[in-house]
């Protein structure tokens, strides 16, 4: 190339000798310039007073459970149950891995995997994916746990804390690697569809099997301590209990224990098993990012079309008329765009499943009696209140359905705005959807709550539905205009991607915390009073008839909101999150 002049300058560093350093200080130079950048778009200062909002409730999230772990190990160490620190290990494991699947992360704003497309050695690709993110809440949560159980046990026993920094230090890198290598794997699992719906599946069952479980182990805690014990399920637990020990947790808990006790082989030995199971998850987590790394690509490409025959055609021409049918009693554009929507959530697994979740809900809250009994409500005045809980809760569930209702649309939104239709019409339709899937929810959760417990009576009947829908509307007139206003691209493939804004997230959080304070508020009043629930349900239904009427007025206004996003639209929509 020298004799065209196109010499490298002088100074220029070849690949080869480039540091990991100076990867990661342009990295983080990267993201500290994405952030500044992004103070400087629209609703950028929402978003960065809702940010400003939230760190002190996950401060005060991670501070309590860290002082709970210090005096649980201080306890634990000065009363020589050393083996029993197994316990609050395994809760720091459990709820590291549960805040990790329920918060979205608070790393970059870009995808660390996108870094394949650059001259970087995998070590530091590796490094880069193991160091970024460790300021997730999941991350804080647990190394603030293992901190204060570390100065718990300083405390106790002064001895017996630099072993134990050593092995809780271990255990911490336990637990990073081990979250990493299952956020990797179920992510590769989430990009194909086929097993996008089977794995969020797995993971809403057994979430809802951990917490029935618990619910079911306290409520017979509370039968009677006489009761018989089951051989099948003493021998159970006797393995589980056989089972702690070659485990992390367990194997972290053995360590301190016979370090403790002066048996200074079988620490070391408990620890080299610790160092084992860290190097496996690493291991593992290398299959997965040296795949990504080397190009792997599962994303959703069409497949070959193939002819379909003249009855499939017919067949699907039939339905596609059918479905279109079912709503004729409305206007076209509402109705096409309406058929569309439900196709979508048709084909949306994890959706499903989410929705599925507030009657499954119901049977929890049956369980449990123990907290509103100490209010004063009987058992049979609490589960009449269960059909109300089950609705309350259902609020929850459709906020990414209400406050980021074009995010599924993708880059499709921009067809919005070239075809001949109101974008008044296509919120109408999302609407519309929103509305009879809570309907079904409402009649699913009244049967299951009177299959379960009894009835509702007809005024607390009518008093929740009417709250139901105060709420359910006042939330989609706020809804729609957040929507266009502040979209975010929906990542069904992404097992921490966030379904909302930031600041969507705080002001649906205060919508229901309000309306559910207001429910709440008047139901008791009702009930110390010793009056029926009438005078609850006129109440709302008169706060229906003004959250309807605020609906129609915003929804009017819809058309000109969209057009005045129609740029931020088009731009957070077309790209990935």
């Amino acid at each position: 190339m020298a004799g065209l002049g196109l010499d490298a300058p002088r100074d220029a560093v070849p690949l080869r000798v480039i540091s990991s350093r100076r990867h990661f200080t342009t990295i983080a130079w990267l993201r500290w310039r994405i952030f500044v950048n992004s103070l400087r778009g629209k609703g950028a200062k929402g978003e960065f007073i809702a940010k400003i909002v939230s760190y002190p409730i996950l401060a005060g999230m991670v501070l309590g459970p860290s002082i709970g772990a210090g005096f649980a190990a201080h306890y634990l160490v000065s009363n020589d149950e050393v083996s029993l620190l197994a316990a609050p290990l395994w809760i720091i494991f459990a709820l590291w891995q549960f805040i990790g699947i329920n918060t979205s992360s608070s790393g970059p704003s870009f995808d660390l995997s996108t870094l394949v497309r650059f001259p970087l050695r995998y070590r530091d690709y590796l490094l880069i994916r193991l160091s970024f993110g460790l300021l997730d809440p999941p991350t804080l949560a647990g190394i603030a746990c293992l901190i204060g159980m570390s100065v718990g046990i300083g405390i106790a026993d002064l001895r017996l804390l630099p072993w134990s920094l050593l092995v809780l230090v271990t255990y911490a890198i336990c637990n990073v690697l081990f979250s990493r290598m299952v956020y990797s794997w179920i992510e590769k699992w989430l990009q194909q569809r086929r097993t996008r719906e089977l794995i969020t599946g797995v993971i809403l069952l057994v979430s809802l099997s951990v917490q029935f479980i618990a619910q079911y182990a306290q409520r017979l805690s509370h039968i009677g301590h006489h009761a018989p014990v089951s051989p099948l399920m003493q021998r159970a637990a006797d393995a589980m209990v056989s089972c702690n020990w070659l485990l992390p947790p367990g194997l972290a808990a053995a360590s301190i224990d016979h370090f403790h006790s002066q048996e200074l082989w079988i620490a070391v030995a408990a620890l080299a098993g610790l160092l084992a199971f860290t190097i496996v998850f690493l291991l593992v987590l290398h299959l997965r990012l040296v795949a990504e790394f080397r190009g792997e690509d599962l994303g959703e490409a069409p497949a070959a079309a193939k002819a379909k025959s003249a009855s499939a055609r017919v067949a699907q021409e039939s339905a596609d008329k059918s479905t279109s049918g079912s709503f004729s009693f409305l206007p076209a554009t509402i109705a096409g765009c309406l058929v569309k929507e439900i196709r979508y959530l048709l084909r949306s697994g994890p959706k499903l499943y989410i929705l599925a979740m507030p009657v499954f809900v119901v049977f929890l809250f049956s369980m449990r009696t123990s907290g509103m009994s100490y209010a004063g409500l009987t058992r049979h005045g609490l589960n009449g209140l269960l059909f109300s809980y089950g609705c309350a809760y259902t609020q929850l569930i459709f906020v990414s359905l209400i406050y980021n209702s074009v995010g599924g649309d993708g880059t499709g939104v921009q067809f919005y705005f070239m075809a001949p239709i109101r974008m008044r019409d296509v919120i109408l339709a999302k609407n519309l959807m929103t509305a009879g899937i809570f309907a079904i929810e409402v009649v699913l959760i009244y049967i299951a709550s009177a299959f379960i417990a009894t009835p509702a009576p007809a005024d607390l009947t009518a008093a929740t539905v009417a709250w139901c829908i105060f709420t359910l509307f006042l939330s989609m007139t706020i809804g729609n205009v957040r929507s266009l206003a502040s979209p975010k691209v929906l990542d069904s493939a992404r097992i921490r991607s966030q379904n909302v804004s930031g600041l969507n997230s705080l002001i649906s959080l205060l919508v229901v915390a309000g309306a559910f304070t207001l429910g709440a508020l008047t139901l008791v009043a009702c009930y110390y009073l010793h009056i029926s629930y009438w005078p609850a349900a006129a109440f709302f239904a008169v706060l229906a008839i003004l959250s309807c009427v605020l609906y129609a007025l915003g929804l009017a206004k819809v058309d000109r909101i969209a057009w005045q996003h129609v740029e931020l639209l088009t731009t957070v929509l077309g790209k990935l999150a």
